[in-house]
């Protein structure tokens, strides 16, 4: 049996990762193929990368416009020549509803695991989104909710927690011991990075003589080069480096961390922090228009239904309000334990290890 999966984005691709060597343990003679960049291609057959093509806003998706056509049709044909018989696609929904919609009518199995975040835009897309997966796994508590209230076929839909639950297994402990570190996410992407940093450094640099004896660390992501990272850091030298956010997150006091999957991380380490999100104007603009009925942004206050972290976007990101924010939760012990206590509720609604295992033996069974 051959599998494409298609990832966009390291989060999705990470997830992809275990999901490969849950369904190798079952079944040895699969094929894997994949749209990966440097995680998948060491336990697959990498067909393209996504990296090119992965990107944040609007206004930037349509810089790319020509990349993505050409990828697409690369896709139609590995399909066709490597003779797969299954898709798995992760998230990455305006390319994946493309190929969802051309794979099944070559008559292939669809699985679309990390659905679409229609609950936030573009709810018109559940249609077709049932119409050519044979099964759709989300990975956020109160989505399969959303579907069945939305009267889609529940023979096709199925919530078994979140992959986050196996990357972080046997990494999180109890009471764990906080140090005086502050630690600093700005993206995984360039572009990501490259709207949110200075914000996030600026803060620290006041941060630095509010908070007494703190270090400041940036996880930097694996896929950035670290000279790269040194163009950005002139000027902020007493900011540090290092690659293991989950090690961080486990000892840091505080977080200053771009809204995506690190917030959700970070939640489930108990990590009290402060969210930021900026983008091009643009974008944002085009964001507000298009995005309905959706109060937050970060993953802990949607799945909690309330505020949680605080939230800091767009306008709204600057160096004054996030040092404020750091601040509150430094200086009110009371709060501080609070939001550590309510980020620990977050996480027990992600589901009970192993996630992924589950996932596997049910994609395996629609072969």
């Amino acid at each position: 049996m051959n599998i494409l999966i298609i990832t966009g984005e390291r989060s999705a691709e990470n997830y992809a990762s275990i999901l490969v060597d849950e369904l190798f343990k079952i079944d040895r003679g699969i094929k894997f193929f994949s749209i990966c960049s440097d995680i998948l291609d060491k336990k697959t057959k990498k067909i393209a990368d996504y990296r090119d093509v992965s990107i944040i806003g609007i206004k930037e998706a349509l810089s790319v416009t020509n990349k993505v056509l050409k990828l697409f049709q690369h896709t139609k044909k590995a399909i066709k020549d490597n003779k797969i018989d299954m898709v798995v696609l992760m998230d990455f929904p305006e390319f994946n509803m493309r190929v969802a919609k051309f794979a099944k009518s070559l008559g292939k199995k669809i699985v679309y695991y990390i659905s679409p975040q229609v609950w936030a835009w573009r709810a018109y897309r559940i249609k077709a989104l049932f119409r050519y997966s044979d099964f759709v796994i989300p990975i956020l508590p109160f989505e399969k909710t959303f579907f069945n209230v939305k009267g889609v076929d529940k023979s096709k839909l199925a919530y078994f927690g979140h992959p986050l639950v196996d990357l972080l297994h046997g990494k999180i402990e109890n009471d764990q011991k906080r140090e005086k570190i502050v630690l600093i996410m700005p993206g995984s992407r360039k572009t990501e990075i490259e709207y949110n940093y200075r914000v996030m450094f600026d803060a620290a640099n006041i941060l630095k003589d509010r908070l007494k004896g703190f270090r400041f660390v940036w996880a930097l992501p694996k896929n950035i080069d670290f000279n790269y990272a040194k163009k950005l850091l002139y000027g902020f030298d007493f900011i540090e480096v290092e690659n293991d956010s989950h090690a961080l997150m486990k000892k840091a006091y505080l977080g200053i961390l771009k809204s995506g999957t690190t917030t959700l991380e970070a939640a489930m380490f108990s990590l009290p922090m402060v969210v930021v999100y900026k983008l091009s104007l643009l974008s944002y603009l085009l964001g507000r228009l298009l995005i309905k009925n959706i109060r937050y942004i970060s993953l802990p206050n949607i799945i909690a239904g309330r505020e949680i972290v605080k939230e800091l976007i767009e306008h709204k990101a600057t160096s004054e309000n996030i040092v404020r924010e750091c601040l509150k939760l430094h200086d009110n012990p009371a709060l501080y334990e609070d939001v550590k206590n309510q980020l620990k509720g977050v996480s027990c609604v992600l589901g009970e290890y192993p996630v992924t295992k589950k996932i596997a033996q049910k994609i395996y069974s629609l072969t």
